[in-house]
């Protein structure tokens, strides 16, 4: 029975009502909120993936990283300078010194001052370099060179021939070097050139190993991949076969692949797929680049975002990884080498690896020993960067390349 004056049953009506109120605007907003994020990372992604297309993916020739300057110079010693510290600047060894009307060698650090830098200094070819004095930006810039000589394997007292050799997708060049019937083949990294092999050749040579320094295809004047894109091996293996074949049938025995960088993604690749997988008989490899994915992530620790000045997170940029895949079929599992190195590297390797790297971590290489350590034999190379072992310990490297080679 009703007693006067009882509104409970009306009062909980209302606050009922209220409350289902307030539910469905929270849940409106926080829908609202996850479209808005969502959205956000994908428009980030998208932008994120095209910078990746441009910086990694699309052919084209690699340009120099000026921004370093000369102080000072005579005719055995440099200062060099750049307006934040750079690796190469006071990079331990031998690095090459690159201007516009010559090349130079700057070799052991004597003293450093804030970020002036002298080392000794050893004329290749040319005109001295440049002299600056303040300001910097009135200046003609350098660039320090890590494949330290200027042009082709005579700098290195060595004959060679300039040859071609057919390959699917038309001719391509390289330099041959006759020395005796084993041959190496030597592929060079991304947006690299056959310089980058001019370090090591003499190693092969002191060996009686022929050596054929190839182009393939997406470098400057070779025929561009179907996609216009670097495809980090999975199209340029066929390239590097169509060397191997020139090779076979101009007489070599064996087959040793060198490769750099993502060179060695381009032998990996022809390890999986080739039918002439079976003529090789050693591997070198110098900071190989096969784990991509690894290497964009490492590559991108850091990034902040255009404009905003802040880091992108790690979401954003793993869904930047995606829509490139997603839009030129980049396919990060293909690209993963080592995951499938137990089945395609069954011949003696050599790795080197400088601890400094800062292009393609150190930690690739590790996996690589881990997956197959009857077969790979690691070195590291202290404070060596990107590609550099050479020049950290040039007659450490030659020593290990040639006992190798020699074992062999």
């Amino acid at each position: 029975m009703h007693r006067p004056g009882t509104v409970a049953a009306p009062a909980k009506a209302g606050a009922s009502c209220c409350l289902g109120c307030h539910l469905i605007r929270f849940l409106f907003i926080a829908a609202f909120g996850v479209l808005i994020a969502a959205g956000t990372h994908l428009l980030i992604g998208l932008a994120l993936a095209f910078g990746f297309r441009r910086d990694a993916l699309d052919a084209g020739p690699r340009t120099r990283d000026w921004g370093v300057w000369v102080r000072s110079v005579t005719n055995d010693q440099i200062v060099i300078t750049a307006r934040t510290a750079t690796q190469n600047l006071g990079h331990p060894g031998t690095v090459g010194l690159f201007w516009e009307n010559g090349y130079g060698l700057v070799g052991e650090v004597r003293h450093v001052y804030a970020l002036d830098v002298t080392r000794s200094f050893e004329m290749v070819t040319g005109e001295k370099p440049p002299v600056c004095a303040d300001p910097l930006d009135d200046c003609e810039q350098v660039d320090l060179d890590g494949y330290a000589f200027p042009s082709d394997p005579s700098n290195r007292g060595l004959e060679f021939t300039e040859v071609s050799f057919p390959a699917p997708l038309g001719e391509l060049g390289a330099w041959h070097i006759d020395a005796g019937p084993t041959w190496a083949i030597h592929v060079h990294g991304w947006k690299a050139e056959r310089r980058e092999a001019l370090r090591m050749l003499p190693a092969y040579d002191s060996e009686e190993i022929s050596s054929l320094v190839i182009d393939y295809r997406c470098d400057p004047g070779a025929p561009l991949d179907s996609t216009g894109r670097h495809r980090i091996g999975l199209s340029e293996w066929e390239d590097l076969e169509a060397a191997v074949e020139y090779a076979l049938g101009r007489g070599a025995s064996r087959i040793i692949l060198s490769g750099f960088s993502t060179g060695c993604a381009v032998i990996m690749a022809f390890l999986e797929r080739s039918q002439l997988s079976d003529e090789v008989v050693g591997l070198v490899f110098d900071a190989p680049n096969i784990i991509w994915a690894d290497v964009v992530r490492a590559n991108t620790a850091d990034l902040k975002l255009p404009v905003l000045g802040i880091k992108a997170s790690t979401l954003m940029k793993e869904t930047g990884m995606w829509l490139a895949d997603l839009m030129w079929k980049i396919d990060w599992e293909a690209t993963n080498y080592v995951q499938r190195a137990a089945q395609t590297v069954q011949v003696p390797t050599l790795v080197f690896h400088g601890t400094s790297d800062k292009s393609v971590p150190i930690a690739v290489s590790r996996q690589l020993e881990a997956a197959v350590p009857e077969h790979v034999e690691l070195v590291e190379t202290p404070a060596a960067g990107h590609v550099m072992s050479w020049n950290a310990d040039p007659d450490g490297y030659e020593r290990r390349l040639a006992g190798f080679l020699s074992r062999l």
